[in-house]
């Protein structure tokens, strides 16, 4: 029930039954799992990470427990203890989805930005199509200055029917970076009123700013 309800959305009813599962099974790894994912989805990292750390000291090769911990770690700024976790996930199992994505979104944060891009490769040599990926990846290219590739990317995404707004938003922050703000006006319209529109302007202009002047922005970007 606690599984089908994280599944469902709820994140603050399967925490509580993840906790009576835990009460009753302590060393319970896929109920210490589902509970630190559901205190993740909370907002409640410094919980998530205890719970978390206590499941992989019983079980150091769950390749689900290391990928939710680094995410829990990256939540809280240690993106380099958050790769660290990601490459033992990876080593266990190189085709895990959310070890690829995540270590991709770790090493853009600390503004790394070819080593990234290398991870979002093998991740989509390995899923082609997947939506995340290719939007990580193409944010990713813009952030290292490959304006046409990533635009290329983002722009075949909006397309399709179920891209959600933050997509759009992704495509006029790339529009912004590189000082197209008709163009970044236009996109965020479809979903924003003025006094919005005129707020991300601003904050692109900030972003375009250090950006010019070489300073890291990765982490401003990939929060």
């Amino acid at each position: 029930m606690a599984q089908a309800t994280a599944k469902s959305g709820d994140p603050e009813t399967a925490a509580q039954l993840f906790e009576k599962v835990v009460k009753a099974e302590p060393d319970s790894v896929p109920a210490l799992l589902g509970l630190g994912d559901s205190y993740s989805r909370l907002g409640q990292h410094s919980r998530a990470d205890a719970v978390l750390t206590r499941a992989h000291e019983l079980d150091r090769r769950n390749v689900e427990v290391l990928a939710v911990l680094a995410r829990v770690k990256l939540s809280q700024q240690q993106a380099e203890t958050a790769i660290g976790y990601y490459d033992k996930a990876l080593k266990i199992d190189p085709a895990n989805l959310s070890a690829l994505t995540g270590k991709g979104v770790a090493l853009d944060t600390l503004s790394r930005h070819a080593q990234a891009q290398a991870v979002y490769q093998e991740g989509l040599a390995r899923y082609p199509a997947n939506f995340v990926l290719r939007n990580n990846y193409a944010l990713s290219l813009a952030l290292g200055g490959q304006q046409a590739r990533s635009l290329s990317i983002l722009q075949e995404l909006v397309r399709d029917p179920t891209a959600a707004p933050h997509v759009r938003d992704n495509l006029a922050l790339v529009y912004g970076l590189y000082g197209r703000e008709s163009d970044a006006r236009a996109t965020l319209a479809l979903d924003m009123k003025t006094q919005e529109i005129e707020e991300n302007i601003a904050i692109y202009r900030a972003l375009r700013r250090l950006l010019g002047e070489g300073k890291p922005i990765g982490a401003l970007v990939f929060a």
